[in-house]
C-alpha cells in the first residue's frame, strides 16, 4: 500500500503544474511524501522517494518524448528520479526536526534538478507551481528557492506552532515594499506567424516560416505604430548571413515600418550553428547568441553512447554557445532577451536588470502538448522574480504580455497566426531576489549540514 501511496501523492502533485494549475495539490503531494518518509525505515524511504520522483517526472515531462520516442523521456525521468532520494537520507522515522530536514533537503533536491547531470533539467520543480497561490509574494523576495523551502515547510508541518512559523514567511514578504519603479512605456508588437508542420520538421520547407512572419508583420502593422517588433525563436528558418535576399527583406521591412525588428534565427559558423536574436534597425545590428544550450536538443552529451541507443541522435548537431549577455537598446529603452530553454536557468534572473525582458521561443517542436503552458508559467515566475514586464513570443503559442505581478495581460490563441500589440512599462531597480536570492540555496545547505552535525553529536 505504501508504494501505491507514493504513486498517488506524486500523481496529485503533478496536477499542480500547468495546464491544470491546481496549486494546493503541490502541498498535498509533498505532505503525503513527507508522511511516508517519517513512517518508514531507510530502505523503504529510498524506494518510496524514487517512486514518488519517477511518477512525478514521468507524468509532467511526458511531452519530451512526443516526437523523438519514449526512450529519451524514460531515460530523463527515471535518471532524474534518483535526485528525489535526497530527503530520504535526512528524514528519519520518528526523529526530531524532521520538518526542517525535509524542507531543507527538498531545496537541495530542486538545486540538483536544475544543475545535474550536464546542465541539469530543472523543469519539474514544484516551486514553479505557486504563481496563483499566497506564496507568490515570495518570488520577488527569495525566488523559487525560497518558495521551495516554504512550500516544503508548510507541507511537512505537523504541529500548529510549526505551521504558523512557516506561514510567517509569506506574511512578512507581503509587507516588504517593492524595490523597483516604473517609468515611460514602450509600444511593442509580437508576431506569431505559425509554422508549416508541428514537430521537428517545422522548417521542412525552406523560408516558409520566415515568409509567414514577414507576411503577418506586413499585414498587421503600419509604419510608426509601435516602437519595437519582435519575432520568435527560429522565425527566420534560414541563415541570414548566407541568404542575402532574406537579410534584405528584413532590412526593408524595418525601413518600411520605420521600426526596429528583433528576430530569432539560426546562423552558421566554423564552430557550429548558433541560436541567435538579431536586432534589425534598417540594418543588422546587435546580436545575442544563446548561452544555455538544451542538452540532447542543441548539443548531445555522451554522443558515442547516445548513437548506440537512439536512431535520432544523428539528427542533433552541436550548437556553439554564446559567451556573453547582450543588452539591446531601442529608443532609449534597454532590454534583455532569453531564448527558450534559457528561461529555466535561475542565474539569468539576476541579469534581467533592464527596462523589460523578452522571451523568444519556438514551441512548434513540442506540438500541442503541456510544454506550451508549462513554459509560459515559468515565464510568469520570472516576471515575479524580476518585477519586469515580459514580452513572450512564440511561433505557435502562447504569445503573451506578462505583468511584473506574473499576470497574463493579453495573449493570442495557440496555432493561429496573429500579432499582439501592447505597451510595456519600463522598470528600474532590482528586486531582493535579484540582489540576494542567490544566497538562499547555500544558506539552506549550511543549515542542513548544521542540523545533521547536531543530530550526529546527540546520537553519539
Amino acid at each position: 500500500m505504501r508504494y501505491l501511496a507514493a504513486i498517488f501523492f506524486a500523481a496529485l502533485a503533478s496536477f499542480s503544474f500547468e495546464p491544470y494549475g491546481i496549486w494546493p495539490l503541490a502541498f498535498v503531494g509533498l505532505a503525503g511524501w513527507f508522511t511516508l518518509l517519517s513512517q518508514n525505515a531507510l530502505k523503504y524511504r529510498i524506494y518510496l522517494s524514487y517512486l514518488f520522483g519517477a511518477c512525478l517526472l514521468l507524468l509532467n515531462q511526458h511531452w519530451t518524448g512526443i516526437y523523438v520516442g519514449n526512450l529519451p523521456w524514460l531515460i530523463l525521468s527515471l535518471s532524474q528520479a534518483l535526485i528525489f532520494i535526497m530527503p530520504a537520507l535526512f528524514v528519519r522515522k520518528g526523529a526530531k526536526y524532521n520538518q526542517y530536514f525535509f524542507a531543507l533537503s527538498y531545496v537541495l533536491t530542486e538545486l540538483l534538478l536544475r544543475t545535474v547531470p550536464f546542465t541539469g533539467f530543472g523543469w519539474t520543480r514544484l516551486s514553479f507551481t505557486q504563481v496563483n497561490s499566497p506564496l507568490a509574494v515570495i518570488y520577488p523576495i527569495g525566488g523559487v528557492a525560497l518558495v521551495a523551502l516554504v512550500l516544503a515547510l508548510i507541507s511537512s508541518a505537523r504541529k500548529f506552532g510549526s505551521l504558523v512559523i512557516a506561514a510567517l514567511i509569506p506574511a512578512v514578504c507581503w509587507f516588504i515594499p517593492a524595490n523597483v519603479q516604473t517609468e515611460e512605456p514602450i509600444s511593442i508588437a509580437l508576431v506569431q506567424g505559425g509554422v508549416v508542420n508541428l514537430g521537428l520538421d517545422f522548417n521542412s520547407k525552406p523560408q516558409e516560416v520566415f515568409k509567414r512572419h514577414l507576411d503577418q508583420s506586413i499585414s498587421s502593422i503600419v509604419p510608426n505604430e509601435v516602437d519595437l517588433i519582435i519575432w520568435p525563436e527560429n522565425a527566420v528558418d534560414v541563415d541570414v548571413n548566407t541568404n542575402p535576399q532574406v537579410n534584405e527583406s528584413i532590412k526593408n521591412l524595418s525601413t518600411l515600418l520605420s521600426t526596429p525588428i528583433l528576430i530569432g534565427a539560426v546562423t552558421k559558423s566554423i564552430d557550429g550553428p548558433k541560436n541567435q536574436s538579431i536586432l534589425y534597425n534598417s540594418d543588422k545590428g546587435q546580436i545575442y547568441t544563446k548561452r544555455y544550450l538544451t542538452p540532447f536538443g542543441e548539443y548531445l552529451p555522451l554522443r558515442s553512447v547516445a548513437q548506440k541507443v537512439s536512431k535520432y541522435s544523428s539528427q542533433i548537431t552541436d550548437f556553439k554557445a554564446g559567451e556573453r549577455n547582450t543588452v539591446f537598446d531601442v529608443n532609449r529603452n534597454k532590454f534583455n532577451t532569453l531564448i527558450c530553454y534559457e528561461l529555466i536557468n535561475d542565474i539569468f534572473v539576476e541579469e534581467a536588470t533592464n527596462d523589460f525582458l523578452v522571451v523568444q521561443t519556438n514551441n512548434a517542436t513540442f506540438g500541442d502538448t503541456n510544454q506550451l503552458d508549462q513554459q509560459l508559467n515559468i515565464a510568469r515566475v520570472r516576471a515575479l522574480e524580476s518585477a519586469r514586464q515580459i514580452a513572450y513570443v512564440s511561433t505557435t503559442g502562447t504569445t503573451s504580455f506578462i505583468s511584473p505581478q506574473g499576470k497574463i495581460l493579453s495573449s493570442l490563441d495557440k496555432f493561429k497566426p496573429a500579432t499582439l500589440k501592447s505597451q510595456l512599462n519600463a522598470t528600474k531597480g532590482l528586486t531582493y531576489r535579484q540582489s540576494f536570492g542567490h544566497l538562499v540555496e547555500p544558506l539552506a545547505m549550511i543549515v542542513l549540514l548544521s542540523l545533521l552535525l547536531l543530530r550526529v553529536r546527540r546520537g553519539s
